[in-house]
């Protein structure tokens, strides 16, 4: 799983950052609303650790834009502000939760964990154009005919139909599918990217993948 903390105090972002890997999650951080907005866009992430107090834009405008472009990250809010009416503005936002400063570790985790674990049960089937992905049969669909996918495939696949630009980093690719492995590069990727392209086809899909040195990307074909 990975996540980004958003929080200005720069110090307390860097110790949540050590917590959560030390929980074991992948973790990033920012320090301002712009860079929130940017990263959740631009990378992605299973959950959004963010402080609602922070610089250029605040946490309430963060996730207000996030809810707009209809990003389906999981948000934990952070805020010293603890009134009843703070909470529910953080609600009618989209939040998922909120926690209030100070909070102690073993909660904050105890609260990523339920909020991620929510998250996987909704996150079952993943549906882009004609194309229906069966995460726990691993299996893909279209058009009345089904295929059977590798893990690895399947991985993939979720990666791009999850993002929000259905385009990802083949870095990222090797980082969250094969976990940073030496042994992969992108000739590795390029050839699951050939086999899940045969079996689209076979489907006779009207979506395909492209690969270049930088990017993987799901086009329609019209």
């Amino acid at each position: 799983m990975r996540l980004l903390v958003a929080d200005d105090e720069v110090n307390l972002a860097k110790a949540l950052q050590a917590v959560l890997e030390d929980a074991g999650y992948n973790c990033d951080v920012c320090f301002d609303g712009n860079s929130a907005i940017r990263l959740i866009f631009q990378e992605i992430y299973d959950g959004l650790i963010l402080d609602i107090m922070m610089l250029e834009k605040n946490g309430y405008e963060v996730l207000n834009q996030i809810c707009k472009q209809k990003n389906d990250i999981l948000v934990l809010l952070l805020s010293a502000l603890n009134e009843v009416d703070n909470k529910v503005t953080g609600f009618d936002f989209g939040a998922n939760d909120y926690l209030s400063k100070p909070f102690s570790t073993k909660e904050l985790i105890a609260r990523v964990k339920v909020m991620l674990k929510e998250n996987v049960i909704d996150d079952s089937y993943l549906q882009y154009q004609d194309i229906l992905l069966n995460k726990k049969e691993e299996t893909l669909a279209c058009k009345n005919t089904k295929y059977q996918l590798t893990k690895l495939e399947c991985s993939i696949l979720s990666l791009l139909i999850r993002s929000e630009s259905n385009r990802v980093a083949v870095w990222l690719v090797i980082e969250k599918v094969w976990n940073n492995c030496v042994d992969v590069n992108q000739n590795t990727v390029s050839l699951h990217i050939s086999y899940l392209n045969r079996k689209l086809s076979a489907l006779q899909s009207c979506v395909s993948i492209k690969m270049s040195k930088e990017n993987i990307e799901l086009c329609v074909n019209i």
